[in-house]
């Protein structure tokens, strides 16, 4: 099952108004007053009064950077990002000095999929205050969506150096760890964002499923099930839980998370997929395929659900069936060792040796580690008396540390008078 579901945060946007009050108007007339009385309506969260009130502002007075700068901070609070972007341009042209338009603007481009333009405002925003860590943690969310991870680390390490308190940026930086497969230092920034925001659910369910790559499921499903405490309606967090109770063969409480994924998100393609796993461990032919047909349907290019389909199939004698959903697997994933090894045990099962000894050796070819498909190609060398192939099999499976059926062990000595 899949387990990772990586979660970085987004771009934030930085609502740094310039909030100077000098006293409340009832009727404006100036300026000023004008702009005064716009934000009293922004922080009202009267979007649309406070768009009027410095659209009159800089009527009264053009050159009025901040009344530009707030408008377009009010769009932006309606979603109308290319106004903002108009008005934050409109108050660098005023103030080519203006800090938090150049942030916001750039927040912007990232968001309008322009990464360059993007860099280049945090790097005016930069220059002009290097002191800003929001400035630092932006430009490193974009070098990471970039792939730039070297760049993205060093702005999120910056960022923290002048925050160290910045909760967000450890979360980040543990997420980019974790995706270059330091696992240590990303359970510590997890855990460090954690320490400074106790109810970080998505720090918890990160850290969590670190911890369950790393077969400490104990931890991770009480990283988990804190997730769930904070956010009870967190579809991943139930789904993640599900997945460690099913590492630790806790087939009950896996159905129990994965009932819950689903009835949270009828759309979770992974978490019927795991279901079905659970319903197979269960002997429950009939409502794995069920789950597995729906995995199937909410994502038709879903290889391991086609694979374990055939598998099931295979296991109630549908070997037609079976075998068109591992040709399927095949087909999606060409280098899917599992899928080679499924329909080389169907074609055993059919008795055709020749095709199932050529799907085990492109299994164990693709994954050298496959032990399954070792023993099925030992049993079927045994039975073709080719006893030194058999040998050769079992040894490696042994040397996998996989336990061999002992009667198949005791049959082959017999065979050979070892």
């Amino acid at each position: 099952m899949k387990l990772n579901r990586k979660r970085l945060c987004n771009t934030v946007l930085l609502i740094a108004m310039s909030l100077y009050f000098s006293i409340s108007y009832c009727f404006a007339e100036t300026a000023e007053e004008f702009f005064n009385q716009g934000l009293t309506n922004f922080k009202q969260n009267n979007f649309t009064q406070a768009i009027a009130d410095f659209s009159k502002a800089v009527e009264l007075n053009s050159k009025y950077p901040d009344a530009y700068y707030n408008r377009g901070v009010s769009y932006d609070a309606q979603g109308n990002v290319t106004q903002a972007m108009s008005d934050y341009t409109k108050a660098i042209q005023t103030n080519p000095k203006f800090v938090a338009a150049y942030e916001n603007r750039g927040v912007d481009y990232d968001g309008q999929g322009n990464s360059a333009q993007a860099i280049s405002d945090f790097n005016k925003a930069i220059e002009l205050n290097p002191n800003l860590s929001e400035i630092y943690f932006n430009r490193g969310v974009i070098y990471y969506k970039q792939g730039n991870i070297a760049q993205a680390l060093s702005d999120i390490n910056k960022a923290i150096e002048i925050n160290p308190m910045y909760a967000v940026a450890y979360y980040n930086r543990g997420s980019i760890n974790d995706d270059q497969g330091n696992s240590t230092q990303a359970i510590s920034d997890y855990s460090k964002a954690i320490e400074i925001n106790p109810n970080y659910a998505d720090a918890y369910i990160n850290r969590g499923e670190v911890l369950a790559k790393q077969g400490n499921l104990e931890q991770a499903i009480s990283d988990f099930s804190k997730t769930i405490i904070l956010n009870p309606k967190a579809s991943d967090a139930y789904y993640d839980n599900a997945t460690a109770y099913y590492k630790k063969g806790d087939a009950n409480e896996a159905m129990s998370n994965f009932n819950k994924t689903i009835e949270l998100n009828s759309n979770f393609a992974d978490a019927y997929y795991g279901r079905g796993l659970v319903y197979v461990k269960q002997s429950n032919p009939t409502q794995a395929l069920v789950d597995f047909n729906k995995a199937i349907e909410l994502n038709p290019k879903y290889v391991v659900a086609y694979s374990d389909r055939g598998n099931t199939y295979g296991q109630q004698g549908n070997f037609v069936q079976a075998i068109s959903d591992f040709n399927k697997a095949i087909e999606l994933n060409p280098n899917f060792a599992d899928a080679y090894c499924g329909r080389g045990s169907v074609y055993f099962s059919q008795g055709n040796l020749t095709e199932a000894i050529t799907n085990y050796n492109k299994a164990v070819e693709l994954n050298p580690k496959l032990a399954d498909a070792y023993v099925n190609r030992a049993i079927i060398y045994y039975q073709q008396k080719q006893f030194d192939k058999a040998w050769a099999d079992v040894n490696i499976v042994k040397e996998l540390g996989v336990a061999i059926n002992p009667e198949f062990i005791n049959a082959l000595k017999k065979a050979t008078g070892k």
